[in-house]
């Protein structure tokens, strides 16, 4: 197993690929915009929100992903056992414990956030507290302080937000292609087929690549957040029954974005078709994860 600082190099050199990503993935749907409404002052602001965004997405990635999953902060007179579970468990992974976040989502699942150990937080789904034990949520606080250790929280954070900005600007720039933007005389020069063709190529690729991207950084951290939970708490059967109960759960979440799933410890259920949310899931399958955690 690698050593820890040379994952945490590799996370950030993730993190300066991503957003290098972004902002060509950007700039090219602006650009096509730009060419396909003779308008080139769209591919200007498209490179400049990117820069905004990749920021915004450094600095205030964690208060975002927090904000989506309505979480508010919670105190240790509001939860002290688990502000004791997550105490000890710090002091185990060698970190600074993390703000402590309560989501009222009805589904099971948590998560975490953050650019560094300095700056991140923890949130916990009334859903979870409902469903585990100590031990599985032991097991639960441990995986997410591993991602908080190895700096996963960096890659993971800012994937979310830069992904879900793409769709965004995406989903704008088709709207405008049929409802019009600028003017039909404005596209007089772009009647060939081919041009209309490539524009709308583009449109399609650019939310698949960013989806791609986020499929890319995250099912490999989870096995290895997996595998390093289990040294800090010394009892993977916690872990595993944890994730068998996620993995099983039927209850959707109430959070809308699906740019958040890939932060989740387990791939919440959405209002989509089944089999598109798994084949787009940003999770390894539960029997995968199991049977590494039992050393198969």
């Amino acid at each position: 197993m690698s050593s820890v600082y040379t994952i945490q190099s590799n996370n950030r050199n993730k993190t300066i690929a991503i957003i290098i990503v972004f902002i060509a993935l950007t700039t090219v749907v602006g650009y096509a915009a730009s060419y396909y409404f003779n308008n080139y002052l769209i591919a200007v602001m498209a490179f400049g929100l990117s820069l905004v965004q990749s920021g915004a997405a450094y600095f205030f990635g964690d208060k975002i992903a927090l904000a989506t999953a309505s979480a508010e902060e919670i105190t240790v007179a509001d939860f002290p056992k688990i502000h004791e579970m997550i105490d000890n468990l710090s002091k185990i992974a060698d970190i600074p414990k993390p703000k402590v976040y309560f989501s009222p989502d009805p589904s099971a699942n948590a998560f975490a956030c953050g650019r560094d150990p300095e700056h991140s937080s923890i949130c916990l789904n009334q859903g979870i507290l409902d469903l585990l034990n100590k031990n599985e949520l032991e097991g639960v606080i441990a995986h997410e302080l591993s991602h908080i250790k190895n700096r996963d929280t960096l890659v993971m954070t800012i994937t979310m937000v830069l992904a879900s900005v793409i769709s965004l600007i995406v989903d704008n720039v088709f709207r405008f292609s049929i409802f019009g933007f600028g003017g039909n005389s404005d596209r007089e020069s772009n009647k060939s087929p081919w041009v209309y063709a490539l524009f709308v190529v583009i449109l399609i690729a650019a939310p698949i690549l960013a989806i791609m991207l986020q499929l890319a950084v995250s099912r490999s951290r989870e096995y290895l957040a997996d595998a390093t939970a289990v040294t800090f708490t010394r009892y993977p059967e916690g872990l595993i029954s944890a994730l068998e109960k996620l993995y099983g759960q039927k209850t959707k979440t109430s959070v809308n974005s699906t740019a958040m799933s890939s932060l989740y410890i387990a791939p919440p259920l959405h209002n989509q078709n089944q089999f598109f949310q798994n084949l787009f899931s940003t999770h390894p399958s539960i029997s995968e994860r199991v049977s590494k955690l039992k050393g198969g």
